[in-house]
This record gives C-alpha cells, structure tokens and sequence, in this order.
C-alpha cells in the first residue's frame, strides 16, 4: 500500500460528483459552511461546485499496489493518521482493535465486516465507522475484493472531538443514509494533505478531518422536527437529505430552483414533493424556520433586530418584519397586529 504521494506535480482537475447523483447548481449554498466547536470552517459546497482544482494527487487506483495484509497504523503527531488500500484476492486479516476512531470509506468491491458481536456487509459507496476498542475484522468478498480509503483519528489528541465521539457509532453507513456528503472528496484531500511536510499543510489536515467530522456529527445527530412537519418520510432519500441539511442551513442564501437541483428534482416536481411532505410550500417552510430561530433570539433584550434579521437569514429588516407578522401574528417588539 502506498499512501498519497507528494512527487508528482501534475495538477488534476476533479468533478465534482456526489454519490447519489449529480447536484451541480451554481446558486444553491447547499452544505458551504458548517459551525461546530466554537469556530467556523468554510468548505467547498457540494451543490454549488462542477469543478474543482485539487492538489496534486496521485490517479486513485493507477499506481497502487495491492495487498494481502492491512495497512500498518502510522498516527501523526497532528493526531490523524490517513490511508489507501486495495486489497489483493488474498487479503487476509486478523482481529484487532485501536485506541483510535476508524473510517472506512468502501470505494470499490463487497466485504464482510466482523466485529465482536455482530457482522455487516459493506459495499462501494459506504462508510464503516469503527469505535475506539472495539475488535473488528475485514473479509473480502472472493470475487470483489474491497478498494478503501481509511482514517485513523486520535481522541487523546483532539479532544474536541470527545463531546460528539458517542454519535459515531460502530456500523455500516450506506450512501443514502449519508446523503449528499462527498466523503471521497474528503479523503482526496486529507490524502494530500497529510503527506506535505510544512506546519501549514498539517494543520489543514487537521482542519480537513474535523470538517469531515462535523458533517458526519450533523448527520449522524438526531434532527430537530420543524413546526408544521409530519414525521412520515416521503420516500425519496434526497428530499430527506435536504430537509436534514435545511434544519441547520437555514440561515443560509438560498432559493427554490437551488432546492429542487440539490434535491435531484425539477422544479414543479420538487415543490408538489415538499408540499405533501410538509404541509408548507418551501418557502413558508424556510422562513418557519427562520422565525422560530429569531423568536429564540428575541429572548436577549439587549440584540438588535436588524442584528437577528440578519443572523436567521433576512437580508433586510423589512422583509423580516413582513414575515415575523405573517407567522406570528405581531411584530418583533411583542405588539399584535
């Protein structure tokens, strides 16, 4: 196994592509920034990115060797320890376990998981989440054997992750399940990342893998149901991806047509969809949400409304007023209309 290699310079174009189909919009804000941990990092957006120029990477699968045994755990100081594999027809593994969290992301090929007490299939296209201590083996389908990126991240290190470490639970994730992540992107990244020498290339492999994190913590964590919504999922796992993503995304720039590309759909069969799914148009939906979150906010006497009009999403005061009335029945001071 030869993890990603810093000698060549060619600089390689990647398309953008998500795993269930493709979302490209040039006005979506679908997933560009995330909050988690105090601190904010902005991200390529999966919606609103065709093409992206990456760093200079190896062509995944042109020059790596395959293997008959795993990869040797390497942690960096940083904490993270990033790795390709592809198995050989004769990949043979032992039981064993880290100190560390463990990602598997199955690129390519079938595979049996066991773990102590129980045994799941994975396949192109799904993530293994493997808990710290937890015993654990990989055994190849004889005729698919798996192609995989991994990542090892050491909790004792980066103890920001310890609050969210409970939601990653030990499991095969399939690509519905995560929706529109582009987890593959991800690894591309951290790949390179991890094999340049200088403090500034570590320390956006840090800043790489956390954010990889926190998309899968917001995933992976219980959603908060919107007023109005019904608990029955409508069936169309876009829909509910992007419903997932709204609940925290909501103060973001967005628009219908942007919505109705993220969500795979045309625009008249996104807005029926969402109808039958919310009882609201997706508009009245998207400012709920807003107002709910500005009423949160109205509590603290000392925020200015322009300040909150903002902060939920409004780009002006009067357009925010004319919602808060709408929904409320009043206005942000507390008068009744």
């Amino acid at each position: 196994m030869i993890a990603s290699s810093s000698d060549q310079s060619t600089q390689h174009t990647i398309t953008a592509q998500n795993r269930l189909g493709d979302l490209s919009t040039k006005d979506s804000r679908f997933g560009q920034y995330l909050a988690q941990w105090g601190f904010t990092l902005r991200i390529c957006d999966p919606i609103n990115l065709h093409t992206a120029s990456m760093p200079p990477v190896r062509p995944i699968g042109s020059t790596t060797e395959t293997r008959n045994t795993p990869v040797p755990p390497d942690m960096r100081p940083s904490g993270l320890w990033v790795f390709e594999s592809r198995h050989a027809e004769s990949f043979a593994m032992s039981v064993t376990q880290h100190t560390f969290l463990k990602f598997l992301w199955i690129r390519e090929g079938r595979a049996r998981i066991e773990f102590e007490t129980d045994s799941l299939d994975c396949e192109s296209g799904t993530l293994v989440i493997v808990p710290p201590h937890t015993t654990h083996r990989i055994v190849d389908s004889s005729d698919a054997p798996v192609s995989l990126f991994g990542l090892g991240l050491d909790t004792q290190e980066l103890r920001c992750v310890e609050p969210v470490l409970p939601l990653y639970q030990t499991g095969v994730y399939s690509g519905q399940r995560l929706g529109t992540l582009r987890i593959e992107q991800h690894f591309r990244r951290l790949l390179y990342l991890v094999d340049q020498d200088e403090a500034t290339s570590q320390f956006a492999s840090v800043a790489a893998a956390l954010e990889l994190l926190s998309e899968l913590a917001l995933k992976l964590a219980p959603a908060k149901a919107a007023s109005g919504t019904t608990n029955k999922p409508s069936g169309d796992p876009m829909l509910e991806a992007y419903l997932e993503w709204l609940q925290r995304n909501f103060f973001e720039p967005l628009t219908l047509d942007g919505a109705a590309r993220a969500s795979g759909m045309s625009r008249r069969t996104f807005t029926n969809q969402f109808k039958a799914r919310t009882g609201m148009t997706w508009l009245e939906y998207v400012n709920g949400l807003r107002i709910r979150r500005a009423e949160e906010l109205l509590a603290d006497a000392d925020r200015k409304v322009s300040s909150i009009a903002f902060q939920c999403g409004f780009d002006d005061v009067s357009t925010f007023y004319r919602a808060f009335k709408r929904i409320t029945g009043r206005t942000p001071g507390g008068d009744c209309v």
